[in-house]
């Protein structure tokens, strides 16, 4: 049986595949135009001095999987 490893906070260096798999659920949508974030803007955003959102991710054998963001 396939299990999730590990659910943990989400840290800087996850940001480039959160914002893929973002990517990936607005396709999937028929919307990725409606995309217009930026690791950059969300590393500011959620990781600098007044924070507006939270994250958490989940692995699998090291690998992002799945995301969620509060």
């Amino acid at each position: 049986m396939n299990q999730l490893a590990n659910i943990r906070k989400g840290i800087k260096a996850d940001l480039p595949r959160v914002l893929e798999l973002i990517k990936e659920l607005a396709a999937f949508e028929k919307a990725p135009h409606e995309v217009i974030n930026t690791v950059e803007r969300m590393e500011k955003d959620g990781f600098g001095p007044t924070p507006i959102y939270g994250l958490f991710v989940a692995e699998n054998e090291g690998l992002i999987v799945g995301i969620s963001i509060y």
